[in-house]
């Protein structure tokens, strides 16, 4: 449809819809359309947060009515289709998608929404076709992977469903895709879970800093081995102690908070009952954030225990297995060594008088020191090196567990100092597993056959390691209102005379992706989101939330429209810091219409071919 169509279209859905829905919701939504003047980007914000705050008949209205005013707005379109599928009314939402399709071919929000629309009125077969689609420029699409895995399990097709599921959760924690992976495997889904990992490095912990002490290599470092392995096991104790003692200290004073929480909370439950308020939104300690990464890490310890610690010790067993058999080889030709010789020295009897035997069972024992030294030189280098093989895939294991339990422990913390808790115990259980790797090696290389020695003396080791903080913060603010979305909580307000603030998790029917977001006007020589340079006409950027049935946000980030020119620079950063990355900046210039969507989750894409060129010009893209 064109701008005039959609405008009609949204006109006989409203008059269809306004005398289905209460009273109420029709009164508010024509406050606000008078509160805002009847101004479609306030409008479209306020629907949103209406319904986002359980006012979703009039959060409907509100989209319907700036839609009627603003046609061409493809972000307001999608948020007013993504509400109607949430709602049940699929129907209704697919003529507005296929629009926004056929103008926006190749963007990742817009055909997911279509094809849940698709999924949403039984057309199965079309909604896959979307969704594949989907994949082609989102691989790892957590919604589309999710309703592509239902849609297969329904069908009885258990080994796709289980793939869909399986990309879904490597995009994003998504509850629904860990129940239907839950069913196909029929109660075993922590098998098939993805490898656990955090999404981002970890800067704050230089897991990579603590150096084992080498093995020992020969004569040159053999005297000095055992002593850098004392001196590295003495300090990773003290410094897994101080961290053990951060972590109880900080889980107290949490534990604390929380309690007055937990009865602050009571007394707004009970002045509510007692006065027979309704509350827009439960109370609750826990934030949607906190909640999702408590539940990813259930779901993964489970795998962990089922899975990766089985393959884990089968691993270690067959590489110590190695190791034990080289020095068993070691003891075995040593003893030969040993047994030759004294079957050598007892022809002799080094007895009063008997100078000349004393004399051969002195070189006997020096030919025999010599033999020892030769091959505990040799065969040093394959101890060592079995042993190394055993060190390092430890250490895989054990910096792959503090990876993801620093960082969904510390999202999962319900206040900052039981975030800090669980980061500090994090730290403290890998410094005690890299002190058990480093016990006293076996050293059978350096021996001397005179009676001199070397003496190694110990030394100390500091730290200068920094807390964690918190990885996602981010703070948007729009013509109206503003988004806050950080560790503590998640946060929309919007007002100007109506005020809604929230800070709950959507909640709908179905995976949708809404953007959040007003209309701003480029200026000349400005930089603005990844440009900097001269741009002509007008752009928009918003801020999207990923919500899923289940109330939990799977994905956020920032959405770019422009129409007409752009010359200069193009870089990029992730929004909060999430994984900066620098690009190289080139001149670019362009003309048409473009855009970009910038997930936490589901990375940076493109709306079509003319963004694509830019994109390439600076190497993004090959």
């Amino acid at each position: 449809m064109n701008s005039g169509s959609m405008s009609a279209y949204l006109q006989n859905l409203y008059t269809a819809y306004k005398t289905k829905m209460p009273l109420g919701a029709v009164q508010a939504m024509q406050k606000a359309s008078e509160t805002f003047g009847g101004n479609a980007d306030k409008l479209s914000v306020a629907g949103v947060a209406a319904w986002y705050n359980g006012a979703e008949e009039a959060g409907i209205l509100m989209l319907m009515q700036a839609g009627i005013k603003k046609p061409e707005d493809a972000l307001l379109l999608n948020n007013l289709a993504a509400l109607l599928n949430a709602s049940g009314a699929a129907r209704h939402a697919l003529p507005v998608l296929q629009t926004l399709v056929s103008r926006y071919p190749e963007n990742p929000m817009l055909l997911n929404n279509l094809g849940q629309a698709y999924a949403g009125v039984g057309q199965l077969d079309t909604a896959m076709k979307y969704f594949n689609r989907v994949f082609k420029r989102s691989p790892q699409h957590p919604e589309a992977r999710n309703t592509a895995g239902q849609i297969e399990k329904q069908r009885g097709r258990t080994t796709e469903a289980i793939k869909h599921f399986q990309e879904s959760l490597k995009g994003a924690y998504n509850l629904e895709a860990i129940q239907g992976l839950n069913e196909c495997t029929h109660g075993n889904y922590y098998a098939k879970l993805p490898s656990p990992g955090s999404p981002i490095g970890l800067p704050y912990f230089n897991e990579f800093k603590y150096k084992l002490p080498k093995q020992c290599t020969g004569p040159a470092d053999a005297p000095y081995v055992k002593q850098e392995h004392e001196d590295f096991r003495n300090f990773v104790e003290g410094l897994a102690g101080a961290y053990s003692n951060l972590a109880a200290s900080e889980r107290r004073e949490g534990e604390a908070l929380m309690e007055k929480e937990g009865e602050k909370m009571r007394q707004q439950l009970m002045l509510a009952v007692k006065n027979g308020t309704a509350l827009s939104a439960p109370p609750s300690i826990g934030s949607p954030i906190n909640i999702a990464a408590a539940r990813k890490i259930m779901d993964y310890g489970m795998r962990m225990a089922t899975v990766d610690y089985p393959d884990h010790d089968r691993r270690m067993a067959k590489l110590d297995s190695t190791y034990q058999g080289l020095i068993r080889s070691y003891k075995e030709k040593s003893a030969k060594i040993a047994k030759e010789y004294a079957e050598k020295k007892s022809k002799y009897d080094c007895g009063e008088g008997r100078g000349a035997d004393c004399a051969a069972i002195e070189k006997l024992s020096k030919e025999e020191c010599a033999a020892q030294v030769a091959l505990g030189n040799t065969d040093q280098i394959a101890i060592s090196a079995a042993r190394t093989d055993w060190q390092n895939e430890h250490l895989r294991f054990i910096r792959s567990q503090f990876e993801f339990s620093a960082f969904y422990g510390y999202l999962a913390g319900f206040n900052p100092h039981m975030a800090r808790g669980a980061f500090y115990d994090a730290c403290n259980k890998y410094l005690t597993e890299l002190k058990k790797l480093a016990y006293d090696p076996f050293v059978c290389a350096g021996q001397r056959c005179d009676d001199e020695f070397t003496d190694a003396k110990p030394k100390e080791e500091s730290d200068n390691t920094k807390e964690m903080d918190c990885p996602i913060d981010i703070n948007v603010k729009f013509i109206v209102g503003k988004i806050k979305l950080n560790c503590e909580k998640f946060e929309f307000t919007a007002g100007e005379g109506l005020i809604f603030t929230a800070t709950k998790s959507f909640t709908g029917k179905k995976q949708t992706t809404m953007s959040l977001g007003a209309g701003l006007q480029f200026e000349g020589s400005k930089e603005w989101g990844i440009f900097s340079g001269e741009v002509s006409a007008s752009a928009s950027q918003s801020f999207y939330i990923v919500w899923d049935k289940d109330d939990k946000i799977i994905d956020g980030g920032l959405a770019l429209k422009a129409e007409g020119s752009i010359k200069g620079e193009a870089k990029v950063e992730l929004p909060g810091g999430i994984g900066k990355d620098q690009l190289p900046q080139k001149e670019i210039k362009i003309e048409g219409e473009f855009g970009y969507t910038l997930g936490v989750s589901s990375g940076w894409t493109f709306n079509d071919a003319s963004l694509s060129k830019i994109a390439k010009s600076v190497g993004v893209l090959k």
